[in-house]
């Protein structure tokens, strides 16, 4: 069955069940980032420092917050294939195989502490009509990650756009 716009439609808006992620936010991983990065921050590695701050203690990094989400490499995780997975498997179908990231957004609303387990949502927001790029016609499409820690609050949301296109048929 061909790409309509109804089809990609049914894949908008259903967010994905809630994804606990595997590591808890520690101060290893929050080091490790911050040496890569050279963030000196000190909300992020002083304790003395981030004690007396507003949250009481070392927080991570908010551009983290994937970080302690990522499934491992091996073994795969065993869960039902999410609104992301299914329409990259439709549109792979229908010739659109090659992805590109495009764009990447993040706003924050709850600090990472240590100890806390980060569990996310996704879900495609919108999907363009077809367009001719350079690569070959595709679909720019943005998908949403909701963040949360254990206590429930949003800690971010993410928006991550990609183009998927057919590189073999250049119109």
């Amino acid at each position: 069955m061909p790409l309509t716009e109804e089809k990609l439609k049914q894949f908008v808006g259903i967010d994905s069940e809630l994804i606990e992620g595997p590591d808890t936010v520690c101060k290893e991983m929050i080091r490790h980032w911050c040496e890569v990065m050279e963030d000196t921050n000190p909300l992020y590695q002083d304790e003395e420092y981030a004690q007396k701050s507003q949250f009481g203690g070392i927080i991570a990094p908010p551009m983290q917050v994937q970080v302690y989400t990522m499934s491992p490499l091996w073994p795969k995780a065993d869960r039902e294939p999410n609104s992301m997975e299914l329409l990259v498997e439709e549109l792979a179908s229908q010739g659109y195989t090659s992805i590109v990231a495009t764009e990447q957004g993040q706003e924050y609303f709850a600090p990472m502490k240590l100890g806390d387990r980060i569990s996310y949502t996704i879900s495609v927001d919108k999907i363009s009509p077809e367009k001719q790029t350079v690569r070959g016609p595709g679909y720019f499409v943005t998908f949403l990650y909701k963040f949360y820690n254990q206590r429930e609050e949003l800690v971010c949301k993410q928006t991550f756009t990609i183009l998927a296109y057919n590189a073999i048929s250049k119109e």
